[in-house]
């Protein structure tokens, strides 16, 4: 490892660069944040990141000041395994998370193991216990930790499973010098959670049984366990808690207020569990993790609100004075507090926006200082990238659909009517911001208009507006999309003979679908990792806890549903497609198997259609590898320029190729 390029790359913190008329390397958007993760010293003197190199990942400690060199800790292949976090758990040892593709009992699974070590590199320790004290198995989910216990500096908090005659785990103190462990709170049937409170008691049970699910009470001496809150899966009457601050006979929730989710705070002492609504958004769910500062123990607020209104996702006054001054300092973007010193005094941020790509920030409360610690995409331009504009439509039902435009900079689409990529967000519980994303930003830059819609289904909206998908796949929730094009189309931005369809995950599957059910409308289709086949993913669903309860309500289930489940698959469609298709999968993913991409590559063969089918070696569901995803951007480029002939930039010819 070259320790002076990690070094280049963590003080590339300033220096603008300049929006050319020539369009960006393709590996500036391609390659992963090179900066994430970042993680703060309890004193605030030292910061942690996983630096993505260009194929693998290495974790680095670096002092803040610069005043030593950073020095790599662990490395990943991003192939056999991942990064998946840093934590200090005392100023001088480390923990960090690593996942892993595997096989367990016969189905394709996630694993997660920990690894303790000090800053300098030494008395490295993995922190991976067997099931039972007879047993050499370990369990599948090593690294969920439930308190860091900061006071302590040796011993942290983690959930695993107990022994072999089931999954549900229990809350163990582990030495994370030694690496062993003893059982502080007991499994209970179907218990997939705990959290502790500010005194680090376990207080809270999260149960799950098929979709019914209820949360557990527990008083504050650990004496007696009740339920405080019962509901089915994706109710409106869902209760999430999210932690406690310092006074341990409050806890704070997310729970549904107006159709939207709000949070509150509820008082534990009270047999009726009333709540006080502290924050809440009539635009959209309010969302976040719960910020505490170590040094009070007062929960200040939730760390995620619009661009440049951070200080609406807090209710103590000096959480809100605080996100008004960042507010100010780094105006139209979303500002996000991740981590406090100790003390209270230092604070770690991460600051993003419309067309504006991640940084880190260190900040000082004591004398207001904010100053720049990594960028995450040192090679694009700090400021300058295209941005997004948001619109809403009237889907064909009457229900509102948000959108996003992303526009070619110097290009008039009234002059001329622009090619267009239609980029499905996958999920589909997840939604698209106005936050920067390299993708759409690398499109618009090579030429493309770009349109993202929050479809029925989508999170971040509403109940109304996530449960109006459930069971809605290939149907209402592909007509959304539908409707977003046409309307694209009628406004004369969008030239009808150039739209493509280009999505990833559950985006790949409405790709798919969109070049299934309406071939009219697209030009090419490009399916990363998508969804081909809805049986055969219901099927698979039984080898997993809950699994096939969640994808029967989410999606259907195998039997009950088998006729819709085989219409609105894409594998059955094959005959239907006229453009030609690019489908990009990894080997090794573990949310779509990789036989879904080579039975629809088959489908489509038999057809007769056009169609690529690009194989990454080793790789996952998110293109973690470096060179897989610089090679999904160069085999999207050369895809979309081959169908679309995209808008040339300001002074090139119209004739490029």
């Amino acid at each position: 490892m070259k320790l002076a390029s990690v070094a280049a790359l963590l003080l590339a913190l300033s220096g603008m660069l300049p929006r050319s008329a020539a369009a960006l390397p393709t590996e500036a958007y391609a390659r992963p944040p090179q900066a994430q993760g970042v993680a703060l010293s309890p004193s605030g003197q030292w910061f942690a990141a996983i630096v993505n190199r260009e194929a693998d990942s290495v974790v680095v400690v670096r002092p803040v000041d610069g005043s030593a060199p950073p020095r790599a800790l662990v490395t990943s292949d991003n192939r056999e395994s991942t990064l998946a976090w840093v934590h200090w758990a005392s100023e001088q040892r480390l923990v960090i998370s690593l996942r892993f593709p595997s096989t367990r009992w016969g189905a394709d699974s996630v694993e997660t193991r920990l690894i303790a070590i000090d800053r300098d590199g030494s008395d490295r320790r993995g922190l991976v216990d067997p099931i039972g004290p007879t047993s050499s198995v370990t369990g599948q989910v090593q690294d969920v930790v439930v308190d860091w216990l900061p006071q302590d500096g040796h011993h942290i908090l983690v959930q695993r499973q107990v022994d072999l005659r089931d999954i549900w785990p229990g809350v163990f103190r582990l030495d994370i010098d030694s690496g062993r462990s003893e059982l502080v709170q007991g499994r209970r049937a179907f218990v997939r959670r705990w959290l502790t409170d500010g005194a680090h008691r376990v207080r809270v049970g999260l149960r799950q049984e098929g979709t019914q699910v209820e949360v557990l009470l527990c008083d504050a001496d650990g004496g007696h366990w009740r339920s405080a809150w019962s509901y089915e899966l994706f109710s409106p009457q869902a209760v999430e808690p999210l932690g406690f601050g310092a006074d341990p006979d409050r806890l704070y929730v997310r729970a549904d207020h107006e159709g939207r989710a709000a949070v509150f705070e509820v008082d534990l002492r009270d047999p009726a569990l009333p709540r006080r609504l502290l924050v809440a958004a009539p635009e959209g769910d309010v969302e976040g993790r719960l910020v505490v500062d170590p040094a009070t123990g007062k929960a200040l607020g939730l760390n995620a609100a619009p661009a440049g209104r951070a200080a609406e996702g807090y209710w103590d006054d000096a959480g809100k004075a605080l996100a008004r001054s960042i507010d100010e300092a780094l105006p139209d973007r979303y500002n996000r507090l991740l981590q406090f010193s100790a003390d209270g005094r230092h604070y770690l941020l991460h600051s993003s926006g419309n067309g504006i790509p991640g940084q880190f920030f260190l900040g000082d409360r004591t004398q207001g200082k904010l100053e720049a610690l990594a960028r995450q995409y040192p090679a694009l331009p700090a400021q300058g990238l295209a941005r997004k504009s948001r619109h809403t439509i009237v889907a064909r039902d009457g229900l509102k659909l948000p959108l996003l435009l992303t526009l070619p900079a110097g290009v008039n689409p009234a002059a001329s009517p622009l090619p267009v990529v239609v980029l499905p967000h996958g999920g589909p519980i997840s939604e698209d911001t106005l936050d920067f994303d390299p993708l759409p930003a690398f499109l618009a830059d090579r030429g493309y208009a770009v349109l993202q819609v929050n479809f029925r289904g989508s999170g971040g909206q509403g109940w109304e507006h996530r449960n109006a998908g459930l069971q809605r796949w290939g149907l209402e929730m592909q007509d959304d999309i539908s409707d977003a094009v046409q309307w694209l189309l009628q406004r004369g931005t969008a030239d009808p003979a150039r739209v493509c369809i280009v999505g990833g995950s559950y985006g790949g599957y409405a790709a798919l679908m969109g070049g299934a059910t309406t071939p009219q409308l697209y030009r090419c289709i490009v399916s990363v990792a998508g969804v081909t086949d809805l049986v055969d993913m219901a099927t698979r669903s039984a080898g997993y806890v809950n699994g096939s309860d969640v994808f029967g309500r989410m999606v259907g289930a195998a039997w009950g549903d088998r006729a819709r489940l085989q219409e609105t698959s894409p594998v059955n469609l094959a005959v239907r497609f006229r453009a030609p298709v690019l489908l990009v999968q990894g080997t090794l993913d573990r949310s779509v198997p990789a036989s879904q991409a080579t039975a629809m590559a088959e489908a489509l063969k038999a057809a007769g259609k056009d169609y690529r089918l690009v194989m990454l070696e080793g790789g996952d569901h998110n293109l973690s590898h470096a060179p897989h995803r610089l090679q999904f951007y160069r085999e999207l480029e050369a895809f979309l320029a081959q169908q679309l002939q995209p808008a040339p930039r300001p002074g090139e010819p119209a004739n490029r190729p």
